[in-house]
């Protein structure tokens, strides 16, 4: 990107992307912060396009900057030995990530990769520090978002270990639905493969429930667009596991 271009992008985030777009949703750290502290956050942040399949975190990397999404979908993915992959949960416009070590051991837990187009922008892990040590509110509101996405992802890994693979289907159906893309019927943007892995199991098995759900009228799929045509089934199948 032009050096220009991400001056001019950095200087509206000061009031269009650091202080208000976080107003409505979830990840509302940013709003208990003094004018002061804004403008040392945005100082020296650099805004990033990523393209769809690019990474955006790596695992095991330096924690070197937190990123916040301002619009697009990422998926964040624990890496194995080998090939061995698990998407632990998807991230959408609003986002903020700090790669799970940020106040621990400053490595990135987890590798986190653009599913369409993102756009980011970086803020020096420095920055951070240094307004936690200033700003309680603004550590309290931190230290709450990464227990919910911990939360999260904590409940996506017990699903996966200890429900049966229709119970995994359907929750994550639900989550596609009413946590991420919050309408009905949405264009996941993912493959089967993709899905699959969220769910922790081959990507043959899940196909096969994703049609035994069709067949029984619970959804209704083209391509990569899923419609939920009976959500208290799903319901039901999530509960029973």
């Amino acid at each position: 990107m032009d050096p220009r271009r991400i001056e001019e992008a950095c200087l509206k985030c000061k009031d269009s992307c650091c202080s208000r777009c976080f107003e409505v949703g979830e990840e509302s750290i940013f709003n208990c912060l003094t004018d002061e502290e804004l403008e040392l956050l945005v100082k020296e942040k650099r805004h990033v396009h990523f393209n769809a399949g690019e990474t955006i975190l790596k695992q095991n990397t330096s924690a070197s900057h937190v990123v916040c999404i301002k619009n697009g979908l990422a998926k964040i993915i624990a890496e194995g030995d080998g090939d061995k992959k698990l998407i632990l949960r998807l991230v959408v416009t609003h986002s903020i990530l700090t790669g799970g070590g940020i106040f621990v051991d400053e490595i990135r837990h987890f590798t986190v990769q653009a599913v369409t187009e993102v756009n980011c922008c970086f803020i020096d892990t420095e920055k951070i520090y240094e307004l936690v040590s200033k700003n309680s509110q603004f550590a309290f509101e931190l230290l709450k978002l990464n227990n919910r996405q911990n939360i999260q992802m904590l409940n996506n890994l017990v699903g996966i270990t200890q429900k049966y693979m229709p119970g995994r289907v359907a929750d994550l159906l639900l989550y596609l639905k009413n946590e991420i893309f919050l309408c009905n019927p949405f264009d996941t943007r993912l493959s089967r493969k993709e899905l699959s892995d969220m769910c922790g199991m081959t990507m043959e098995s899940f196909i096969r429930i994703l049609k035994e759900f069709k067949s029984s009228d619970i959804i209704s799929v083209d391509g990569t667009t899923i419609h939920v045509v009976d959500e208290e089934a799903l319901l039901l199948i999530s509960k029973k596991g």
